[in-house]
């Protein structure tokens, strides 16, 4: 008794462990873990990132500018050089310093030398040596733009339309991440309904092995039919281990979505298909301006719009200021040393006046390059449209063929149970029997298979409607 009792504990200690080793998903936790891990996302994310701190550096264009730098010289050598100067003397009546000229007596003129230059009577020699083994420039500026032609204007608008055109980019992925994870989700939901079916499939077929044996043996049928069961049986068994196959490969598609281990046993929540549910949304009513593409396209537009104003401001005229402080030093003039200390302000205005017709030229390829991305925006819309109206009418399908396999289920039922009482009751052969139960089978797999294409055509209609983001 003791030894019965522990076993007992052992299977139940191994099969809470196994319970507790599941991951148990509903289709808003999946979503959430795909959400979580997907690389496109992520990208998309760190895109958004890489905007916002473009347009936060586009601003400061606005701002005045700082800098310093410094320039230090070192020659070896001296340069040693003399000048002969010319000199002045003051005029007697005036006082003022007049060049003092060789005066020809007789006429009262210069008295000019053979190079044409006038003669002095007096020539002063200045000797100079510069020595630049120390001599430094430091220098302090600010720099403010006064008008650039627009360009910080346009480029910060630019910057921000990128930061919108990077917050699309994140909805349009995770749109594409969440239609992913409900196909692999509603997939696998489906195949796990296909593995119970062939699994109840062979337990009937099982029951009608033993009904042909039981009836061959007080001779009530041929072992013919005894054969035909088992073969109809052996092919069940068959399609079972298909139909596991199938359900490990679809589970594992749905863990490498979600990001979970490969290994990981999956339940899903939403083992029922239900269809009862209202439609999704007024399937009357078809916007595709709430997709993230379309709006992407809008942003496009915007941004070649902004982009004629930029190749425009490249030849407007531009205008500027600049002050700094400069120190030299370190400079020795024969011997003194040298040094100097200023400010200074430097305005600047640059004004393009003639390119041979460039500027024109690549504002219209600017302005063409626009018209391009409208015309791509009425091309795409009506695609969009398009793909709704059939999104639309696929999920509409989707549903009625529920219905009638719904319909088709339940005859195919009543069917078999008629078949099976009549074969009982010797009033049919077994294959008769066999024909119901595949068309029983073949209608419930359809009926799954149904169930599951309804959630995917939703899920599709969702998307092509811009309604899917959570």
């Amino acid at each position: 008794m003791n030894k019965i009792l522990s076993i007992s504990l052992l299977l139940l200690f191994f099969w809470v462990c196994d319970i507790s080793a599941q991951q148990v998903l509903t289709l808003e936790q999946a979503r959430q873990l795909a959400l979580s891990q997907n690389e496109d996302l992520r990208i998309a994310a760190k895109q958004h990132e890489h905007a916002r701190q473009q347009r936060a550096a586009a601003r400061t264009l606005w701002l005045p500018s700082f800098s310093a730098s410094g320039t230090g010289v070192y020659q070896d050598r001296d340069i040693d050089m003399e000048m002969i100067l010319p000199t002045k003397v003051p005029d007697p009546v005036t006082g003022e310093l007049k060049p003092n000229v060789v005066i020809n007596p007789n006429t009262g003129f210069p008295v000019f030398g053979a190079d044409g230059l006038p003669l002095f009577n007096v020539y002063a020699w200045l000797p100079l040596n510069i020595s630049l083994s120390g001599a430094y420039l430091l220098e302090a500026t600010v720099e403010q733009p006064l008008f650039t032609g627009g360009k910080i204007l346009t480029g910060n608008r630019m910057a921000s339309i990128g930061v919108e055109m990077a917050s699309e980019n994140i909805l349009l992925q995770r749109m594409n991440t969440i239609a992913h994870t409900d196909e692999a989700y509603w997939t696998f939901i489906s195949v796990t309904q296909q593995v119970k079916l062939a699994g109840q499939a062979v337990e009937m077929l099982e029951e009608v092995v033993e009904l042909a044996r039981n009836s061959a043996e007080v001779g009530m049928t041929s072992q013919n039919d005894l054969l035909r069961a088992q073969v109809e049986y052996n092919k069940a068994k068959l399609n079972l281990q298909k139909a596991r196959n199938g359900l490990e490969l679809s589970r594992m598609n749905l863990c490498r979505i979600t990001g979970l281990p490969f290994d990981t046993p999956i339940i899903a929540a939403d083992t029922v298909l239900n269809t009862n549910e209202p439609l999704p949304g007024n399937l009357s009513t078809i916007n595709i301006e709430q997709r993230p593409e379309y709006r992407l396209m809008e942003q496009n537009i915007r941004m070649s719009e902004q982009n004629i104003r930029m190749v425009r401001a490249d030849y407007l005229p531009t205008a500027g200021i600049r002050a700094g402080y400069n120190h030299v030093g370190g400079i020795e003039l024969s011997g003194e040393g040298f040094d100097n200390t200023s400010f200074n302000v430097i305005g600047s205005v640059r004004i393009p006046l003639f390119h041979w017709g460039q500027g024109m030229r690549k504002v219209n390829a600017a302005r063409i390059e626009m018209e391009m991305q409208q015309l791509e925006l009425e091309k795409n819309s009506k695609l969009m449209q398009l793909e709704a109206e059939q999104a639309r009418l696929n999920l509409l399908l989707a549903l009625e063929r529920i219905r009638m396999n719904e319909s088709a289920l339940e005859q195919a039922e009543e069917n078999l149970r008629v078949s099976r009482d009549n074969y009982e009751l010797g009033m049919e052969t077994m294959s008769d029997l066999l024909m119901a139960q595949t068309h029983w089978q073949q209608a419930y797999s359809e009926l799954i298979e149904s169930r599951a294409d309804y959630r995917l055509k939703e899920t599709e209609w969702l998307k092509a409607t811009g309604m899917l983001n959570p």
